[in-house]
């Protein structure tokens, strides 16, 4: 989770910065861009981000990737954590499988798999499977229990589940299970409506001790100081020029953080009244959820850096200090939450001027912001 967040913060930035990004750490391997293609070598950890992502080599453990379309032909040992409008998962995963977009099609999963789309095509899987789409075919063995929420639910000739399936539906009286997929012993077909309002919280209390909240604190300021810290080591020119941009109009900056967002959450609606544009739907709205995140950590970036200059002392030179700004940052906008109503307009105002500061260097010219006045 920690590290799909760092590749969330640099699919962002890349636009900004170059048209491809690559980095690798120890033996991760950190991607992002318009088109790209992984054909070795071998590394533990793949992380890739794009319009089109292609794994065409081993990955030696986890594989992180996010896309308009995502391919993934060869193996991976480790668990597979993958989202776009495409997902084809034809290589073997040696782990777990979460897999989210709107068309999906997935071979062998050695572990448990967890998927959620409109159209999905599952194969074998080696543990549980939870299923979550409008179109859902199995095509293979599942060896452990099955969960199934789907409006049309397929059953392929090599379908079979060998523990419980549990299947929600709207009509349960439209859904037939062969016995060959699983007996009726072991079938349970539910309304769609136990499933949406189904008595789950006796089942599972919520218990929220005090370090589990300070816990959850500090991973989130660690989190949004590790996505800048990459940004900067990937990119410290633009990253500077961010800065100088936001701290010389921070007004016009959270301005036109409110038009970027407004604009794309507004498309999104926009596309729903076209045929062919309400398959973008989905992919405008991941795009306004992944601004807002790396709106976040840039604007905590730049709130760090502003409450560090404002005491006086000089700006650091590396990458270390800068990351201590960051978290800095995120600190103080992590503890402004606790400020009922002033709270919340605060850290929307943060993540607003991260969001215009980014489309600062996204979008041609001085559209929103005088760049020219600022950088050198």
């Amino acid at each position: 989770m920690l590290r799909s967040l760092i590749l969330t913060g640099l699919l962002l930035a890349a636009p900004a910065f170059a048209e491809t990004t690559a980095l690798t750490i120890a033996q991760d391997r950190y991607e992002a861009g318009s088109a790209l293609r992984f054909d070795g070598p071998e590394v533990a950890d793949l992380f890739m981000a794009g319009n089109r992502v292609v794994v065409a080599a081993p990955v030696g453990g986890s594989a992180h990737l996010a896309g308009r379309r995502v391919t993934v032909e060869s193996a991976v040992a480790g668990d597979l954590f993958a989202v776009g409008y495409d997902v084809t998962v034809s290589g073997a995963v040696g782990g777990d499988a979460s897999v989210s977009g709107y068309e999906i099609t997935l071979g062998g999963v050695t572990g448990n798999l967890r998927a959620a789309g409109a159209e999905i095509q599952v194969g074998a899987v080696g543990g549980y499977a939870l299923i979550t789409g409008a179109e859902v075919t199995l095509q293979g063995a599942i060896a452990g229990d099955a969960v199934l929420v789907a409006d049309e639910i397929d059953f392929g000739p090599g379908a079979s589940v060998a523990g419980a399936l549990t299947i929600y539906a709207e009509d349960p009286a439209n859904v037939t299970v062969p016995e060959s997929v699983a007996p009726a012993a072991r079938v349970k077909i539910e309304t769609l409506d136990s499933y949406d309002t189904g008595d789950w919280e006796h089942r599972m209390p919520v218990r929220v001790s005090f370090w589990s909240v300070a816990s959850g604190f500090l991973m989130g300021v660690l989190i949004s100081g590790l996505i800048a810290a990459l940004v900067i080591a990937v990119a410290p020119k633009a990253v500077q020029d961010l800065r100088q941009l936001a701290l010389a109009h921070p007004g016009r900056a959270i301005w036109s953080g409110f038009l970027v967002t407004s604009a794309l959450a507004g498309s999104g609606f926009v596309l729903m009244l076209t045929i062919v544009g309400v398959f973008l739907l989905p992919v405008m709205l991941a795009i306004t959820g992944l601004a807002i995140v790396a709106g976040y950590a840039l604007g905590s970036y730049m709130l760090g850096v502003g409450l560090w200059l404002a005491g006086g002392w000089k700006m650091p030179d590396g990458v270390p200090g800068k990351f201590g700004l960051a978290c800095l940052g995120a600190a103080v906008a992590g503890a402004a939450w606790a400020v009922p109503v002033a709270g919340w307009f605060f850290v929307l105002g943060l993540t607003m001027l991260g969001i215009g500061t980014l489309a600062a260097f996204v979008l041609p010219g001085n559209l929103l912001l005088r760049r020219a006045a600022v950088m050198s």
